[in-house]
């Protein structure tokens, strides 16, 4: 087995709201198995590959590729890799107030597997900034946002698993806010063409894909500019924007003032 993970337990402080405890990535072996009789942590783990199986509160799943599993604070639970085809995952160890509260919040009750999800980026960064943010302060508000993403797809993914087209289209919007709009990717991913789409989502929505997924950008970019120290052109580089002059016209023509001018009135 090949394991990569950092321990952040002794940076966090008791009343931070989100606590980043551990972040790894690991390549299981046909031994891998972790069994707790009442867990005192909260986790995430991503399936990059492989598969296995996941007993917690007394259900029996099997996480694979693409899935996501959640082990709940206080839960009994065991887990293992399955011996042809070892997992290879990312995960995150997490605890504070605001974290329990959005576990709460987004994630379905008795609900701990969550299939398909299209979430790996955000699992990728959280990595990636356990590398490489020196001061934990930055890297908890980072992570937290990333969290935030993950929570918002797996809610939105079950609430519209059962839905019409409509819902589909808007819930790939919603997981691609930090991506080039791209209508042909979108048809790719949902099978339908870009007329069908189009007036479809219009008819539910009012509003068209693309004037939905702008929306979904000024939204995120609000956050970034309220509640992180990223620069206005940081922002618009993690939004995927052309250049930061496009950015701030865009921003500008949805809210009515600047992005500097929004962060000013909404830190006062």
């Amino acid at each position: 087995m090949f394991e990569d993970f950092t321990n952040f337990y002794a940076l966090a402080g008791e009343d931070d709201p989100v606590k980043v405890l551990l972040v790894g990535e690991t390549y299981c072996d046909r031994n891998f198995r972790i069994e707790r009789e009442e867990s005192d942590l909260m986790a995430l783990e991503y399936i990059i590959d492989g598969n296995g199986e996941l007993n917690i509160e007394g259900q029996r799943l099997e996480p694979e590729r693409g899935d996501v599993f959640f082990l709940k604070r206080g839960s009994r639970h065991s887990y293992s890799t399955d011996n042809s085809t070892p997992w290879h995952k990312y995960w995150i160890v997490f605890d504070g107030s605001v974290a329990r509260a959005m576990a709460d919040s987004y994630l379905p009750k008795d609900t701990y597997l969550f299939k398909n999800c299209s979430v790996k980026s955000h699992f990728e960064r959280i990595f990636q900034l356990s590398k490489t943010v020196t001061e934990y302060s930055k890297l908890t508000d980072a992570v937290a946002l990333e969290l935030l993403h993950i929570f918002m797809y797996i809610r939105n993914r079950t609430a519209y698993d059962d839905g019409g087209v409509a819902r589909s289209i808007r819930r790939e919007l919603d997981a691609s806010v930090e991506k080039p709009f791209n209508l042909d990717r979108l048809c790719q991913s949902v099978n339908y063409s870009k007329n069908y789409i189009i007036n479809v989502f219009k008819e539910e929505y009012g509003i068209t894909p693309y004037r939905y997924f702008l929306e979904k950008k000024t939204d995120a970019a609000k956050i970034y500019l309220m509640h992180t120290n990223l620069s206005v052109g940081d922002i618009a580089k993690k939004l995927n924007y052309a250049d930061l002059q496009y950015f701030s016209t865009s921003f500008k023509k949805a809210t009515g003032c600047s992005p500097l001018e929004f962060r000013k009135r909404t830190r006062k």
